[in-house]
């Protein structure tokens, strides 16, 4: 499976801790700084979908805290709607975690936990 520098960053990181979704666009940005907002917003968005289609990613969290996606299922709905919003720090922000499937498909994530 090819995976490239930024999700390579972002993996590794989720490894250790769970991160906001916010969080996934700041590795984007890290990685692409001349990068619009709206760019960021493509890339990361298409992470994120990438990540849900295989079962790499939940919510870390329930609740209030949680409260702009109740499930995944909301979590690319969100991003839609809030558009370039998403990219930065926002109250309700949902908090991910990745699965045990993506340390089973990436065997290098297996000792990073």
């Amino acid at each position: 499976m090819q995976i490239d520098a930024i999700e390579t960053d972002i993996l590794g990181d989720l490894a250790q801790d769970d991160h906001s979704l916010y969080e996934i666009f700041e590795f984007v940005r890290g990685h692409h700084p001349q990068a619009s907002d709206t760019e960021v917003l493509a890339t990361g968005r298409q992470i994120l979908a990438n990540w849900v289609q295989r079962g790499w990613l939940q919510l870390a969290g329930e609740g209030a805290m949680w409260g702009a996606a109740k499930s995944l299922a909301d979590l690319l709905p969100l991003v839609d709607r809030l558009g370039t919003a998403a990219t930065r720090f926002f109250v309700g922000s949902p908090w991910l975690r990745l699965t045990t499937k993506a340390a089973s498909a990436l065997s290098w994530l297996r000792g990073t936990a």
